[in-house]
């Protein structure tokens, strides 16, 4: 069943037989259902589903950095959401294969956050006692506008924590203080610019497992 949204002449959210009418980025978007198959897949299109299903584990866990860290890559009318824009990043660039052809997301490869702006140059990333250090080449930041730092610390497939704005990107350093630091989990560390006034983004540089 579908609900018109405005009158019999306006948009509609549901399903209708095979056509099926939702919204995305502001625009309505209709399409139809994806015609059953009864031809057993290819083993292509096994290891493909494979792949798309790694994908989307990885991400299903951080969908509230990736929806801010991907939103200039999927601006509003765009008819690609920003989970689908990582879900295409991941795919093309961050699987790698197991011994057993099994295919996985490597987190090295992983970007949380996408933009035009230079990335920051990290030297180093340590953690002692409960809290994370994280050092970049300040000097590579003379000439851009000061910039929030933002850091992902992610637990894969279990949870996140996201730092914002707790220093600028001229200041070379910071620290965060916080108990997932004292657990022994295996965190990764993502950490990215943000520049607040034009609203503009770094490309996310990972800053290791600690």
């Amino acid at each position: 069943m579908a609900i018109l949204k405005a009158g019999i002449n306006g948009p509609f959210s549901g399903k209708v037989g095979s056509v099926v009418g939702y919204e995305l980025n502001g625009q309505t978007v209709i399409r139809s259902l994806p015609a059953i198959v009864k031809k057993p897949p290819s083993e292509l299109m096994l290891i493909n589903r494979k792949r798309l299903k790694v994908v989307s584990q990885f991400l299903k866990f951080i969908k509230k950095p990736i929806a801010f860290g991907y939103k200039n890559m999927a601006p509003k009318g765009s008819r690609v959401g920003t989970f689908q824009s990582a879900q295409s990043y991941l795919l093309h660039n961050s699987i790698d294969y197991d011994a057993d052809n099994n295919p996985y997301v490597n987190p090295e490869k992983v970007m949380v956050f996408r933009g035009d702006m230079p990335p920051p140059q990290l030297i180093h990333v340590t953690i002692k006692d409960n809290k994370l250090y994280i050092e970049w080449n300040k000097e590579a930041c003379k000439g851009e506008h000061p910039s929030a730092v933002l850091v992902l610390a992610y637990v894969i497939e279990d949870f996140f924590a996201l730092n914002e704005g707790g220093a600028l990107s001229t200041a070379g350093k910071l620290v965060w203080e916080d108990n997932l630091f004292s657990r022994g989990d295996q965190i990764h560390i993502y950490v990215g610019f943000y520049d607040i006034v034009h609203d503009r983004l770094s490309d996310s540089v990972y800053g290791g497992c600690v």
